[in-house]
């Protein structure tokens, strides 16, 4: 049950919190957006930089985050009360919440700049290109087209209970939607080391993310997401604090 609250425990973590990596992946995506851009400048309906427009203020975009961030504290107290930490961890409480204040710095910026910036606003211009080619070219749409709006779509807006209905379910700019949806569905996989749970959760927390870009700009998905990790590894260090006090923890009933 643990599983998804581990900081750090294996080699696949680690890449994931090495700044490096993610700066090199965006430089990659960035320079493709850019190339797109370049060669088609009516494929992608945004500017480079027009989801950074941000608007609201930080109080409003907590506020309007209280869903997700109501879910982390409940769910994180509720694991941290239904379960023991290692000796190990207690004892390095310090140091397991320093990084994972550092990994949730570098989740809140690396992956809402991946995920909710360039690789959307790439998948936008794939999404289109892979319709032409599968049937777009001789109809108005493709194979892409009909499958997203008339299976992935609906059944997304249905499990959002409508958050992104605007986006989702407007026929004529389709290629938006698919765009999130394909992006979104890379930052699902993304979290495969935390299992089912941080498999179903990442999705739904990532579409929230989208939510909050669409409405008050990509900044305030970065400050959410910031906050919400951040929740999170709060919540596991009281405990690892209360089961040190005690002298509790599950190696001890081994």
């Amino acid at each position: 049950m643990r599983k998804h609250l581990r900081i750090l425990a294996s080699d696949e973590e680690q890449v994931k919190a090495n700044w490096l990596v993610w700066f090199l992946m965006a430089a990659k995506v960035a320079a493709l957006v850019g190339l797109v851009n370049w060669l088609f400048p009516t494929a992608i309906p945004y500017s480079f930089f027009q989801l950074w427009h941000t608007t609201g203020t930080p109080v409003e975009w907590l506020w309007a985050s209280w869903p997700i961030l109501v879910w982390a504290i409940g769910w994180t107290a509720l694991i941290s009360a239904l379960t023991l930490n290692s000796r190990r961890e207690n004892y390095n409480a310090e140091a397991f919440y320093a990084r994972g204040l550092w990994l949730s710095l570098r989740a809140g910026v690396m992956e809402e700049v991946v995920f909710r910036w360039l690789l959307f606003m790439w998948s936008i211009a794939m999404a289109k290109a892979v319709d032409y080619i599968l049937g777009g070219f001789i109809f108005e749409h493709g194979f892409v087209w009909w499958f997203q709006t008339t299976l992935i779509l609906p059944v997304a807006n249905f499990f959002t209970m409508g958050l992104l209905k605007s986006v989702l379910t407007d026929a004529s700019t389709w290629y938006i939607a698919a765009g999130l949806i394909i992006a979104n569905s890379r930052f699902r996989d993304g979290h495969k080391y935390q299992g089912l749970f941080g498999l179903i959760n990442s999705w739904f927390i990532g579409m929230y993310f989208f939510y909050l870009m669409f409405t008050f700009g990509l900044v305030a998905a970065i400050v959410v997401h910031l906050v919400y990790d951040v929740l999170i590894f709060t919540i596991r260090y009281l405990d690892q604090l209360q089961e040190r006090a005690r002298g509790v923890h599950k190696d001890s009933n081994q």
